[in-house]
């Protein structure tokens, strides 16, 4: 048996703050894509990040890897997961949701939201993390901060 994977091939990796996928129809809704993150102060920790990834030409179990890093590998990942998608043949798509909470980045910068397939760089999304001014307002009681 051979240890060969098919390089698949991605389509698209987006990232978002939500993704819905209907009940009946499987189809999925990205509810705020973006491709920057503002900050008060660092560390910041972000509540909730999504990443879309719709992949084809695969072969059979497909290992993968996504992790979040900064874009000069100067620290460890701020977060990196493994996987694996089944491709019952080649021209199936594979759409996958993923999930993140409370991710920590230690100050501002170029972020990288890389896919991997074994050692295979397959797509990476830039992902800016910009320092902002805190907004000018005194805030009203109980008004909390905006999300990073």
């Amino acid at each position: 048996m051979s240890d060969y994977v098919a390089i698949p091939d991605v389509l698209s990796l987006l990232v978002c703050d939500q993704i819905i996928t209907d009940r009946i129809t499987g189809k999925q809704s990205l509810i705020g894509i973006f491709t920057t993150l503002h900050a008060w102060r660092f560390p910041v920790t972000h509540p909730h990040l999504c990443v879309y990834v719709a992949l084809t030409e695969g072969r059979g179990k497909t290992p993968l890897t996504i992790r979040i890093a900064d874009a000069n590998d100067a620290r460890p990942p701020i977060v990196e997961g493994d996987g694996f998608v089944d491709f019952k043949n080649p021209r199936a798509i594979a759409n996958l949701a993923l999930q993140f909470q409370g991710l920590t980045f230690p100050e501002a910068g170029e972020y990288r939201v890389q896919l991997n397939c074994q050692e295979n760089p397959l797509r990476d999304a830039r992902l800016m993390v910009v320092k902002v001014d805190p907004p000018k307002h005194k805030p009203q009681s109980g008004e909390q901060p905006p999300p990073a």
